[in-house]
C-alpha cells in the first residue's frame, strides 16, 4: 500500500503538469513586491477614475441624446470603456512583468 498517494500529492502532480512556469518563477524580493503593489495601486485608481466618469457619461445621456438613440450609444459607451479597461490592465500586466524580470 506503500505505493499510493494522497490526493494532495495528486494534485501537486497535475498542478505541475499544467504550469511548468509557475515551478520557474523565482522568489520577489521585498523591492519588487512593493513595486508590484504600486504598480497595482496606480492601475486601480485609474481603472476606478475610468469607471466613475463612465458612469457619469451614462447618467446624463438621458439629457443629450434621444430616446430613440439611448440604447445605441450607451452600448458603444460600454464598449469604449471595456476596450480602455482591457488596455490598461495589459499595461499593467507589462509593468508588473518588468518589474517581476528586474
Amino acid at each position: 500500500m506503500s505505493g499510493l498517494k494522497s490526493a494532495l500529492e495528486l494534485s501537486l502532480e497535475r498542478s505541475n503538469k499544467l504550469v511548468p512556469e509557475l515551478k520557474n518563477q523565482k522568489k520577489l524580493t521585498k523591492k519588487q513586491k512593493k513595486e508590484i503593489a504600486e504598480i497595482r495601486s496606480n492601475y486601480g485608481a485609474r481603472i476606478a477614475d475610468q469607471d466613475v466618469m463612465h458612469l457619469d457619461k451614462i447618467s446624463k445621456l438621458h439629457d443629450q441624446v434621444p430616446p430613440e438613440e439611448l440604447e445605441t450609444v450607451k452600448a458603444e459607451l460600454e464598449k469604449k470603456f471595456r476596450a480602455d479597461k482591457k488596455t490598461l490592465e495589459e499595461e499593467m500586466e507589462k509593468e508588473i512583468l518588468q518589474s517581476r524580470n528586474s
